[in-house]
């Protein structure tokens, strides 16, 4: 057996730190999942690796603008999960996966309006349907 199998992941204490296991099926990267999901109106079966759920993601909607911020979105989220990861690492940190959902907003928000080259839209706005935001 090799060192890296006995590893458990640093965020939810679950069986082996790989890939899928960190950014898509631990307990924390799942919920966060879910949350978004729910967040951006949409919903599909959590696929077995990173491939299928990517495209799922960007599969969620068919207009080419969503569909840009849809993938801004998915970065975001597998960046904001592997900064908590590490801080978890390096730092001691606690995950509090609500904080990670949140931050997952602003910070997809803040990006969102210097890559995208959307109009303004407002923080309260893109929490409230960044679909609307992507569109326009």
């Amino acid at each position: 057996m090799s060192s890296t199998a006995a590893l458990s992941c640093v965020l939810c204490d679950g069986a082996g730190e790989t890939e899928t296991q960190m950014f898509l099926h631990c307990g924390v990267a799942w919920n966060i999942w879910e949350e978004l999901l729910v967040w951006l109106q949409g919903s599909f079966i959590m696929p077995p690796n990173l491939f299928i759920h990517w495209a799922c993601w960007v599969g969620l909607d068919a207009k080419k603008k969503v569909k840009r911020g849809l993938r801004l979105i998915w970065h975001t989220t597998l960046w904001v999960i592997w900064k908590a990861s590490n801080d978890c690492i390096f730092n001691q940190g606690v995950i509090r996966g609500a904080e990670l959902s949140e931050g997952i907003k602003v910070l997809s928000w803040r990006w969102s309006l210097t890559r995208l080259k959307i109009p303004t839209c407002l923080y309260y706005e893109w929490v409230w349907n960044p679909s609307d935001c992507l569109s326009w």
